[in-house]
């Protein structure tokens, strides 16, 4: 049995989650050769550079038609998975792709986080998830989220249709209790609901928004993120971010961590910075009574 184990900052990598922040951890260096550890360390550079691509959830419903293949639905899907990545198009530095393919036999939408300003990085992302949805389903209406964008496919026209349909992914189950709960809770739900605001009615933020806000005396920070897709209203936006923000209060508000995903809008939150340095976070602070 080996001595050590990959870990990231809160959690051990064996458990699927996204890190910022990994170490090894050698239980009993001494048994170790200089050989072994060397493949423990091309190990690790391996698990670091495929994180862009974890797969969060996906959405595969039996109360649909399942495709066959070789059906005009088959083949029409393939080729809408195959230009949905390359049609996918920069508005206000945000990637967003609807495409219709065989007159409107089957419907694909594609979205790369807001954080995400290169073209290269949302494509690729958008090519696995979009192959990786096949895989795994054949129904004829399903919908895949990846850690940086969000694939779905449909039978049905569904663009704008502001539907809210939240999922719990198991992750959330991974994160460790915090140990201040009730406290952590009013924090936590002061910035979800700042940033739902500011994305959902705030025109310069194209429905995407991330802050940060300490929590604790010695400066720890929560930091969050909202996003909605671009073919939902101001107003459809903020419904389906306050569905979920309640959903992500009712199952995290006492972890560490916790995400909940949707086919319109998706919310997150961690104690650790994983959204990309260069967007435009602000720096919350927590209201406080002035009578004490």
């Amino acid at each position: 049995m080996f001595d050590f184990i990959i870990c990231c900052k809160y959690n051990c990598f064996a458990f699927g989650r996204k890190c910022d922040q990994y170490e090894i951890v050698i239980m009993d260096k001494d048994k170790m050769s200089s050989t072994m550890i060397m493949l423990i360390i091309i190990l690790m550079l391996h698990v670091v550079s495929g994180t862009d691509h974890l797969i969060i959830d996906t959405y595969c419903p039996d109360n649909f038609p399942f495709y066959t293949s070789n059906t005009s639905f088959h083949k029409n899907l393939k080729l809408l998975m195959e230009t949905l990545s390359s049609n996918i198009v920069a508005s206000n530095t945000s990637y967003f792709n609807n495409t219709s393919i065989g007159q409107g036999l089957v419907y694909g939408q594609a979205l790369c986080r807001g954080d995400i300003t290169n073209s290269t990085v949302c494509k690729e992302c958008i090519e696995k998830a979009s192959k990786d949805l096949m895989n795994r389903c054949q129904s004829e209406d399903a919908m895949i989220w990846y850690e940086l964008c969000q694939v779905r496919y449909s039978f049905q026209m569904f663009f704008s249709d502001a539907v809210y349909t939240g999922k719990y992914p198991k992750q959330n189950d991974l994160e460790k209790r915090v140990s201040d709960p009730t406290s952590f809770q009013q924090v936590l739900t002061y910035l979800m609901n700042n940033l739902s605001s500011e994305a959902a009615f705030n025109p310069a933020t194209n429905m995407f928004a991330t802050a940060e806000i300490e929590y604790t005396a010695k400066k720890e920070r929560i930091y969050g993120l909202v996003e909605c897709t671009k073919d939902v209203s101001e107003t459809d936006c903020g419904s389906c971010l306050s569905s979920a923000v309640t959903e992500l209060n009712a199952c995290c508000s006492y972890r560490e961590g916790g995400i909940i995903v949707s086919r319109n809008c998706n919310v997150r939150f961690d104690l650790f910075q994983f959204f990309n340095s260069s967007s435009e976070a602000s720096l919350l602070i927590f209201p406080t009574s002035k009578g004490n």
